[in-house]
């Protein structure tokens, strides 16, 4: 198969798990034609070490790919059913594409082995960028310019995993799922229980399990789930760190809005404060002004009933004499 076969094929991939025992290649095809034309489709029925069946599936275009992951959940023989992208290999861990992850680990590739300094690995263009794929609720910036983003929807990861690589200022970017450490958990039990572990009483003989158990590829996956939980923990941390580290800046952000909000409402009470104060030496400046105009009313009243008084006398004087 071709780079170019291979490029095209990722995104036309369908993985479909949790389905009915009794489900079969037709039934199956005719529930998906509803959503497009069914190229491929390979049901991958149950046994005795795999209690459920699912399937891969090859549409006709990625529209009816879209078309199925946005219109979730889907029921098929009253089952709810697992659909996700197909992963190629190249793309991820064999057994990572049976588990979906909201979360998506970006990091420089090969900043381990040197030193990245690259001051534009910020939150804004990180977001900006990585918007397009769905919609964000969390964004985590760790050290050593690593970036955990969380999405509402798994999907939104997976596209970003199929798109890959991805170029962030020439650098390239290592895109990986991240997962908590139950996810890990779900994970170790995933390849336990898988149809490549050998199990006693299936079959298989105790020495058969044991050389298995004690084979490298066995040894190899247990240790790469190890060293991914540890990876977990980790990050896990720095994400607390990070959020506890935000909680701190916004609880110090908003002590200094109120203790701005306090000084502005300071001021406005000195204002107010002078302002009562001058209607307050304004009003006693009224009183004494009326107190004056009283006193001067009264003086003037005084007087006329004086010169009244002295007029009416000299009217009686008059009078008499004549």
């Amino acid at each position: 198969m071709s780079s170019n076969e291979l490029i095209d094929r990722k995104y036309y991939s369908l993985y479909i798990g949790n389905l009915s025992a009794d489900i079969r290649r037709k039934e199956l095809c005719q529930y998906l034609e509803h959503f497009g034309q069914v190229d491929e489709c390979q049901l991958f029925e149950a046994n005795h070490r795999r209690w459920t069946c699912f399937a891969f599936i090859l549409m006709r275009t990625p529209d009816s790919i879209n078309q199925l992951m946005s219109t979730r959940p889907h029921f098929l023989d009253n089952r709810r059913l697992y659909i996700k992208r197909a992963l190629p290999d190249q793309c991820s861990n064999k057994i990572e594409h049976f588990l979906t992850s909201e979360n998506v680990l970006i990091q420089f590739k090969n900043s381990e082995n040197q030193e990245i300094n690259e001051p534009d690995f910020n939150e804004e263009n990180i977001r900006n960028y990585f918007q397009t794929y769905g919609n964000i609720l969390n964004l985590y910036l760790l050290k050593n310019n690593r970036c955990v983003i969380e999405y509402s929807d798994y999907d939104s990861v997976d596209c970003i995993i199929l798109d890959s690589p991805h170029y962030f200022n020439s650098h390239e970017l290592h895109i990986d799922k991240y997962y908590s450490t139950e996810q890990l958990k779900q994970l170790d039990r995933m390849f336990i229980h898988n149809h490549e572990l050998p199990l006693p009483g299936a079959g298989e003989d105790d020495e058969h399990v044991g050389q298995f158990l004690h084979s490298r590829r066995y040894l190899n996956m247990r240790i790469r789930l190890l060293n991914d939980s540890i990876l977990s923990v980790k990050i896990s941390n720095e994400i607390k760190l990070e959020t506890i580290h935000r909680g701190f800046l916004l609880t110090i952000n908003r002590r200094k809005e109120l203790l701005e909000q306090i000084k502005e409402l300071n001021k406005q009470c000195q204002i107010l404060h002078e302002k009562n104060q001058t209607i307050k030496e304004n009003n006693q400046n009224r009183f004494q002004f009326n107190n004056k105009l009283e006193k001067i009313y009264q003086k003037q009243i005084h007087d006329e009933q004086n010169k009244q008084n002295e007029w009416r006398e000299k009217i009686e004087l008059l009078q008499e004499q004549s």
